[in-house]
């Protein structure tokens, strides 16, 4: 089975990240509004959205910060895979 690809919505608050999905017609299953630094910490394979909202938010910084650390372990990771490892 592929994976399925996880948007990261970077939004004020979760209603704003929940009508970009309803716009963009994004299954819900598929969305995952970036409360918390906790709730994004350790993502592989995801595309990030960054709605107006999100740049007033106090701990954006911190969530930029997670996001980049997340995807430089997944570059790393897969830097030694030969033809792709699925994970």
């Amino acid at each position: 089975m592929a994976n399925v690809l996880m948007y990261v919505v970077c939004a004020g608050t979760q209603t704003e990240a929940r009508e970009w999905a309803r716009h963009h017609k994004v299954p819900t299953r598929q969305v995952l509004y970036a409360s918390s630094t906790r709730a994004i910490e350790g993502l592989r394979d995801f595309a990030v959205v960054r709605l107006q909202g999100f740049f007033g938010r106090e701990d954006a910084d911190d969530i930029e910060a997670v996001l980049r650390r997340n995807e430089m372990k997944y570059r790393i990771h897969h830097a030694g895979c030969a033809n792709g490892c699925g994970g």
